[in-house]
């Protein structure tokens, strides 16, 4: 059993100091493994409601200790994710193939709730003697948290002679779109399928990138998002048909019945970015669910492919229909000077908010900009202003937008003195009618500073509460951990010297 260093040993001394009444201090770990045999969880992720049903799900080898064969857990709170309002045992997801002798494998899981339910898809090997990976999909609707009795197949490769990975899912309502890439014509191509009764049938899936023929060109890495009348579907990836990797976008517009040429994004007039002359990866497709289609990336053209990446963008306000003919830079320390990396956005009518992290100082900080009508109306700003400039190894930040209100989090290594790689959970955010916290930013998880591995960070608002959701080795294994806070407010977590 692989085992995440942590001072346990300190749980059973410690007196916790009272709390201030404007606090929170208790993490709830929501994946009830048992004591005695405790797996390794990893892969969290979390997903809210408008109606706080609060899913939380992840990986783990809890019936398969031996052969390491792991499989999807999730458990679920119809409140808000109260204490005492999660099952008290998880349920599995992907429920295999009842004609074959030994479980399958899963990787990749994703998840979209709303208020039909809970809806999951992910790369499982169950077909064929190859063992290439396929996309299944399963649900669970209502109230309750019964998965259907068989796993669907989204894919026409019954016998599993093509490689499928890292499906993609979204909807609205009962449409849902899966996306994911594909070696059934020879290198990657980007496939999708669509849903119009909650998963209950699904369109024959197809191929959405262009270049020829088929699997001439790696084209990988897909992400969805859909209008709110289910009318518009959006496709965008990394594809290299030119050299290196480009950014390329489709979109249907009659709900996934068919999808038109692609477009590509990074490029700009006048040769400023020719096709395939530098590496743009890791797109972000961000919607308000009308109109405003926000695409932002890393991209290497200012470092001539090596060293340092900025962040750009290009914007359509008419559902993906034009884009600028020129993609955008987002930050503004010097050209291709400073890594700038995984952005991470949400959409507010014509109004994006976007961060990164970027290591102009030295280390890893967290930055955020606003951008309205695809133009940067405000200069970034540093949030993780709780430590001096590049010292906390700060990434994987999260935009979450609500109510008017806008949060980030990150994972923040600020404690770690002694560089062992563990992590601490940070927080900032503004309301609608008030500024970023430029004084301080505000923990999240509520264990001993810079002595846990924390990873897989999942993090929501809604109304005026935050929701955050990782993997955590704080007992020794690693096992998943859920929080919900106001905005606004702190943890209050145990300090070391109080052990003493």
């Amino acid at each position: 059993m692989r085992r995440l260093p942590y001072l346990f040993p300190l749980l059973g001394l410690l007196a916790c100091p009272s709390p201030p009444d404007d606090s929170f201090t208790s993490d709830i770990r929501v994946d009830m493994a048992s004591t005695e045999a405790d797996p390794d969880s990893f892969g969290t992720q979390l997903c809210v409601t408008d109606a706080g049903v609060v899913y939380v799900l992840w990986l783990d080898d809890r019936l398969d200790r031996a052969g390491r064969t792991v499989d999807i857990w999730m458990n679920r709170s119809l409140a808000f994710g109260d204490e005492g309002s999660w099952l008290q045992a998880p349920v599995k997801v992907n429920q295999g193939d009842i004609d074959q002798e030994g479980p399958g494998n899963v990787w990749s899981p994703d998840m979209h709730c709303n208020e039909q339910g809970v809806f999951v898809v992910w790369e499982d090997d169950r077909d064929g003697v190859l063992r290439n990976h396929q996309i299944y999909f399963n649900r669970a609707t209502g109230d309750g948290l019964t998965f259907l009795e068989e796993d669907v197949l989204l894919e026409l490769d019954e016998d599993g002679t093509s490689m499928s990975l890292e499906p993609q899912i979204t909807g609205t309502g009962e449409d849902l779109l899966v996306a994911w890439y594909d070696s059934a014509n020879g290198a990657y191509d980007i496939f999708v399928t669509s849903s119009q009764d909650g998963g209950a049938s699904w369109r024959n899936a197809v191929r959405v990138d262009s270049d020829r023929p088929a699997g001439s060109a790696y084209s990988a890495r897909p992400l969805v998002a859909m209008s709110d009348d289910s009318d518009l579907m959006w496709v965008v990836w990394e594809d290299a048909r030119d050299g290196n990797a480009d950014i390329y976008f489709t979109r249907s517009a009659n709900g996934g019945v068919t999808f038109e040429e692609d477009v590509r994004l990074d490029g700009g007039v006048g040769d400023v970015d020719p096709p395939g002359a530098a590496d743009s990866f890791e797109p972000q497709l961000c919607t308000d669910g009308l109109s405003n289609v926000y695409v932002f990336w890393h991209d290497s053209r200012n470092s001539n492919n090596e060293g340092a990446r900025d962040i750009y963008y290009n914007y359509s306000l008419n559902g993906g229909a034009d884009f600028f003919a020129d993609s955008r830079r987002l930050e503004s320390d010097g050209l291709g000077q400073a890594n700038s990396l995984y952005p991470s956005c949400a959409v507010d009518g014509n109004t994006a908010h976007v961060a990164w992290q970027d290591d102009r100082f030295g280390g890893y900080d967290i930055f955020y900009r606003r951008v309205e009508d695809g133009i940067e109306d405000v200069e970034e700003i540093r949030l993780d202003v709780g430590s001096a400039e590049g010292s906390s190894n700060s990434q994987d930040a999260v935009v979450a937008f609500h109510s008017g209100n806008v949060a980030v989090g990150w994972r923040d290594a600020r404690a770690d003195g002694a560089g062992d790689g563990y992590a601490d959970l940070y927080y900032n955010w503004a309301a609608s009618d008030t500024d970023w916290n430029r004084e301080e930013d505000l923990r999240i998880d509520s264990t001993f500073a810079g002595r846990s591995y924390k990873v897989d960070f999942g993090f929501q608002i809604l109304g005026g509460q935050g929701y955050a959701a990782w993997t955590d080795g704080r007992s020794g294994t690693a096992d998943i951990y859920f929080q919900r806070f106001d905005l606004g407010l702190a943890s209050n977590p145990p300090r070391l010297e109080d052990a003493q």
